[in-house]
């Protein structure tokens, strides 16, 4: 997916609110990529995006290597599409993540470039959709799914249930990071409590 805008997250040094007190990570280059202009009004989301995906790969254990991850915010047809082609389902889903084959997570290309560590893309209509039936913000919802699909990016998955509580955990923790409320906080309510 050709990037539209790219912004790079170079996090503090150690002391100074880093992420890992391992010292100052490098920079983790997030390509920002909006297919659907709706996106734009969702103020916040782009200068997030790289602090997040920064975030996502550290807790996954990824700090000693720079990394390249690609963010499209699609509309529900593209991501639709996508879903088709490259998963064989016709259906729209809220997020997609394709980790890249040819560099292993965190390592350098031949050119001593950061590895690019595969695509994460959104469903705008989703996304939108979802928020108003959790009421949550759209931004916050947001955010979950990028940290989400940057996970995958990065190993996690949750096919049996203790994955899915490791991955769910490290969520929680990572948007706590940025003030965002546990995504899962009404997922143990009955639903006539969470309206």
């Amino acid at each position: 997916m050709p990037p539209e805008m790219t912004e790079t997250f170079e996090p503090p040094a150690a002391g100074e609110g880093s992420l890992s007190a391992e010292g100052e990570p490098p920079p983790i280059e997030a390509d920002i990529m909006i297919g659907d202009s709706r996106w734009e009004a969702v103020a916040g989301l782009t200068s997030l995006i790289p602090n997040l995906v920064a975030a996502a790969l550290l807790e996954a254990g990824r700090p000693a290597e720079a990394g390249s991850v690609s963010i499209a915010l699609l509309s529900g047809a593209e991501v639709r599409s996508l879903n088709k082609a490259f998963r064989g389902r016709d259906s729209v889903t809220n997020v997609l993540s394709f980790p890249a084959v040819a560099a292993p997570l965190g390592r350098t290309d031949s050119n001593g470039q950061a590895a690019f560590l595969g695509d994460v893309a959104l469903s705008y209509e989703t996304v939108m959709e979802e928020a108003s039936a959790q009421q949550k913000s759209v931004l916050h919802h947001a955010a979950h799914l990028v940290v989400h699909g940057v996970l995958h990016l990065a190993g996690l998955d949750h096919g049996h249930d203790a994955e899915a509580e490791r991955m769910e955990d490290a969520e929680r923790l990572i948007l706590g990071r940025f003030g965002i409320p546990d995504p899962y906080a009404d997922d143990t309510l009955p639903p006539s409590a969470a309206l």
